[in-house]
């Protein structure tokens, strides 16, 4: 399943009234110039009714700055999900059905429902989507009726949050260097009370591999009741090879510390995150470079690409290179 995220990026939910003018731009270019669909047919007379996404991508909205996605939701039907050319293949569209999803779960929808186009099923499916029905052509596009039902994101393990929660608590923290990243992780590893989850391609140095970080995984491995760290990792030889400080971890600890090498069949789009009790979010969606996010508190979105850590985990097995005690 593709990440949260790949770059940051800010969705506003907004009204056909308060932003017409710029969903109707976006709209003319992906739908009527570059896919052919007659006007008549995309200005279909809902979208006054409809609610709907736009986001303006990562600089925020500006005199000068272009929408490069968008989505409406009448009922609770998704439709009209346009990316600009040059912002497809970067998480937009990715990013546009989560909001809706997490909009339609909290307001309890039981279910979602879309026309895909038929290229466009693998993305849906990503998504969990379930693909209903026939072929059909609509606007001279095949499609494919699709649908999503939402229990699936309803979590028993994740409570409601407590009325003490602080506004700064749900922001999202942009991040763009490894200092940024580092500070972040010890935030989050400091409010640990029971789960920590990591992957990673080798467990940057510059993040993970550090003398304080280490002391407060070690005192929530030792002092926590019931306390797990699960670390999947891409490159296990480089663990070995530098004697990295979590490596040690795992050695001292093996009860309370499980690290597994990914499983060569598993492809994922992610790069490197980290979650903390099932609500706090590190994630670097740059590869080799920074950049990306923190979130102190951010239950729906963390049991979301909980899920994928636990599928890519369910997959994975111990490394016996791992077992062996670093020079």
């Amino acid at each position: 399943m593709e990440s949260v995220d790949f770059f940051p990026i800010d969705i506003e939910q907004t009204s056909w009234s308060a932003s017409s003018e710029p969903l109707s731009k976006l709209r003319n270019q992906v739908f009527i110039k570059e896919q052919g669909v007659p006007e008549d047919e995309e200005f279909d007379g809902a979208d006054a009714n409809a609610i709907h996404w736009i986001t303006y991508g990562p600089r925020g909205k500006g005199p000068e700055e272009q929408a490069i996605g968008c989505a409406r939701l009448c009922g609770n039907k998704i439709g009209r999900m346009a990316v600009a050319h040059g912002s497809r293949n970067r998480g937009v569209g990715s990013a546009l059905v989560r909001r809706i999803i997490q909009y339609a779960s909290r307001n309890g929808m039981e279910s979602l429902q879309l026309n895909a186009q038929t290229h466009a099923i693998p993305f849906y499916e990503g998504m969990y989507f379930q693909v209903e029905g026939d072929e059909f052509v609509e606007a001279g596009i095949p499609h494919r009726h699709m649908t999503l039902l939402l229990k699936r994101f309803t979590d028993p393990k994740v409570t409601p949050p407590p009325p003490d929660i602080a506004a700064e608590e749900r922001e999202r923290i942009v991040l763009d260097n490894a200092a940024s990243f580092k500070e972040q992780a010890k935030k989050l590893v400091e409010k640990a009370h029971r789960q920590i989850s990591i992957f990673s391609n080798q467990l940057d140095p510059r993040i993970y591999d550090n003398e304080e970080l280490y002391r407060l995984m070690m005192d929530f491995a030792r002092e926590r009741p019931h306390s797990e760290i699960h670390i999947l990792v891409k490159d296990p030889h480089f663990l070995v090879q530098t004697g990295h400080r979590l490596l040690h971890l795992f050695h001292r600890l093996p009860s309370r510390v499980q690290i597994r090498t990914l499983g060569k069949e598993i492809k994922t789009l992610h790069s490197e995150f980290m979650l903390v009790d099932r609500s706090g979010i590190l994630y670097n969606q740059s590869g080799d470079r920074y950049g990306g996010y923190a979130i102190p508190y951010a239950p729906f979105e963390a049991v979301e690409l909980l899920n994928d850590f636990d599928d890519m985990w369910e997959h994975s097995e111990p490394d016996p290179e791992l077992r062996q005690l670093p020079v």
